[in-house]
């Protein structure tokens, strides 16, 4: 039993490199000399006698017919819909009782087949056996949880830019049946990501009566599920996966507090919020450099092909997704030397990404003239010409100030750059091959003449396993040079509390930002505040205006004019239709300076049409944008 202790403790608290080493049945056996019969509740040393189980079994043939009772509830409950569990509604609803049922039925069976532990060392022993899967399910659940938090912000209007024009055309592309999305100035994975969500939503509901068919959708229904579908889902599964990468690199310990890390960055979290590529594009980066680092350490065609198709759908998420083509490159390199031309491997991955790209793309080589001009026209905007509102100069420090003041913190930052520093100290082919791809890629969008700070999320992954390097570098180094001064002897100890500490100092910042842009997002809004303030104050039959994120009017109720800008169309034009009163944002007529032609046309409409009510954001008690009523001049 010493043995198996001593090398619990390994486990535990020593950072091995070795990422594949856990503790199954085997090594428990080879360990401790015991080994109990996997069908039965009999333990048994290695010579098959019996021997005192240090676990708690349900006495047989009590355990067994209790089972049976349970089994036969819980199928009974299934066949009859828990109809005989109705007497205790409405205070308690029967389909909650019927999974209690359920679950302790599973439970009893579980108990049965694996007993209770009789003490608490024994409990040590089933948890040290698991500790790094139930910490990475505390962590994907907080990186959920922060996630799905604020993903109603807004609603039932959005806020987002373009995210409206976005769910209408998917929505749009299912009641025309046509699967072309015709619009390429984003690749279209996450338009089939939305019409996968979407179509899953309208069967789950048809059942309950609230749709019968696909034209009943609307663009309201479907806001949120798209957040999910293409931001919460992508946006956890990112954190899986950089546990995974800093695990290959690093060990176990990077791997887990770098997916912490990630998981509470405020900057990853407001990005896996929106319906947006962005959530998309760092699952799959991170993803396609995992997969590549595996090729890398294991070779082969097979691997080389798997690499090209998720590069492939990499840039299917979003077209700057195409950088994770060098580090498969380099990759390459690295296993056949100068004969990587030679071998299959770089073909093979060419293949895979046309093939990965064309089955989240299929109609782009179909529109090959409008794709490609579309394309032309979005790295011609961010290279040469701009967007105005979202002008960038020497955007390296755009990116950096963003990263320090909101996006991950200062001591993150500063951990992960240190990170970067260490690990080019000690670079071979597996770090080479990681870190290309976010080096080379914020060095891309340092040169771009366009700053979103979105744009930057995908070095995220990166960026927190780095920053667990560090930290973990930072508290080993203390508890080494605390024993080589004063001879310590529990130097383990001193660099496991020095890690803990570093930790809490790092995720102090990124944890109450997370918190504080969550709460913000689901304040009350100046959108719902001027619908209900509209239905107070104006009778059925009422003709509104109104543009994109303008709060949303019951159709039922109201008559409604959509336009994405009210200044599309003439004041004329609106009463001679026999519309009442206007309803703009300053989300667009705020979007540009006050030189552009846009916001001197909302002035000129504001000076012929007279402000009826004015909605404003409140700190800490209201969001949104300003939204104002007008009249229409008779």
């Amino acid at each position: 039993m010493s043995l198996f202790l001593r090398n619990l403790r390994d486990l535990l608290f020593n950072n091995t490199k070795a990422p594949h080493y856990r503790l199954n049945r085997r090594s428990f056996a080879s360990l401790t000399g015991v080994r109990r019969c996997w069908y039965s509740s009999q333990v048994l040393n290695e010579k098959g006698e019996r021997l005192a189980s240090n676990r708690w079994f349900p006495p047989e043939p009590t355990g067994r017919i209790l089972q049976w009772l349970l089994l036969v509830l819980a199928t009974g409950h299934i066949l009859t819909n828990a109809y005989y569990l109705q007497f205790a509604e409405p205070a308690i609803s029967r389909k909650s009782l019927a999974v209690g049922i359920l679950a302790l039925a599973l439970l009893w069976m579980a108990v049965r087949r694996f007993g209770v532990p009789r003490t608490g060392s024994e409990w040590m022993v089933v948890l040290g056996s698991r500790w790094v899967f139930l910490a990475l399910g505390v962590i994907l659940l907080i990186a959920y949880y922060l996630r799905v938090w604020g993903i109603s912000s807004g609603l039932p209007q959005s806020y987002v830019s373009d995210e409206y024009d976005y769910v209408h055309r998917y929505l749009q592309m299912i009641k025309r049946g046509d699967l072309n999305p015709r619009w390429w100035h984003h690749p279209s994975l996450k338009t089939y990501v939305n019409m996968v969500a979407y179509l899953v939503v309208f069967f789950l509901e048809v059942p309950t009566g609230r749709w019968f068919s696909v034209h009943q959708l609307s663009v309201e229904d479907m806001l949120y599920w798209g957040r999910f579908a293409a931001g919460v889902l992508p946006g956890t599964a990112v954190v899986l996966v950089t546990f995974f990468l800093g695990r290959r690199l690093f060990g176990t310990r990077v791997g887990l507090v770098g997916a912490l890390l990630l998981a509470v960055f405020p900057g990853a979290v407001e990005a896996s919020q929106y319906n947006k590529p962005d959530a998309l594009l760092v699952l799959t980066t991170a993803l396609s450099v995992l997969v590549t680092l595996v090729y890398l350490a294991k070779g082969g065609k097979k691997l080389a092909f798997v690499c090209g198709m998720v590069l492939g759908l990499t840039v299917a998420a979003k077209y700057n997704g195409a950088l994770v083509v060098l580090p498969f490159c380099l990759a390459v390199v690295l296993r056949h030397g100068r004969r990587f031309l030679t071998e299959p491997d770089l073909f093979l991955g060419a293949a895979g990404s046309i093939l990965g790209f064309s089955v989240a793309c299929p109609f782009f080589i179909v529109e090959i003239p409008r794709s490609l001009d579309q394309v032309a026209d979005g790295l011609w905007r961010y290279g040469h010409f701009g967007r105005e509102g979202a002008e960038g100069v020497d955007n390296w420090a755009g990116h950096f100030y963003y990263t320090v003041h909101y996006g991950a913190g200062w001591l993150a930052t500063l951990a992960g750059l240190g990170g970067l520093a260490l690990a080019l100290y000690r670079l071979d082919g597996r770090l080479a091959v990681f870190l290309t791809f976010p080096v080379l890629y914020y060095s891309y969008y340092s040169s771009q003449r366009i700053l979103f700070p979105g744009n930057l999320i995908p070095v995220y992954p990166f960026l927190a396993i780095l920053a667990a390097y560090a930290l973990g570098e930072a508290s080993a180094l203390a508890g080494r040079a605390l024993q080589a001064r004063s001879r310590f002897t529990h130097a383990a100890a001193v660099e496991r509390f020095g890690l803990a500490a570093l930790l809490v100092l790092t995720l102090w910042f990124p944890v109450n930002m997370t918190f504080l842009w969550n709460r913000l997002a689901t304040l009350p809004d100046t959108g719902s505040v001027a619908a209900q303030w509209i239905e107070a104050h104006y009778p059925p039959g009422t003709h509104f205006a109104v543009e994109r994120h303008t709060p949303v009017l019951d159709p039922e109720r109201y008559k409604i004019t959509m336009e994405a800008r009210i200044i599309n169309r003439s004041v004329k034009d609106y009463r001679a239709e026999g519309v009442e009163y206007l309803m703009v944002t300053e989300i667009v007529y705020k979007r540009y300076g006050p030189e552009h032609r846009q916001t001197k046309n909302y002035q000129k409409l504001f000076k012929i049409c007279a402000l009826v009510k004015e909605f404003q954001p409140v700190d800490g008690k209201l969001e949104g944008p300003v939204i104002r009523i007008l009249r229409v001049p008779k």
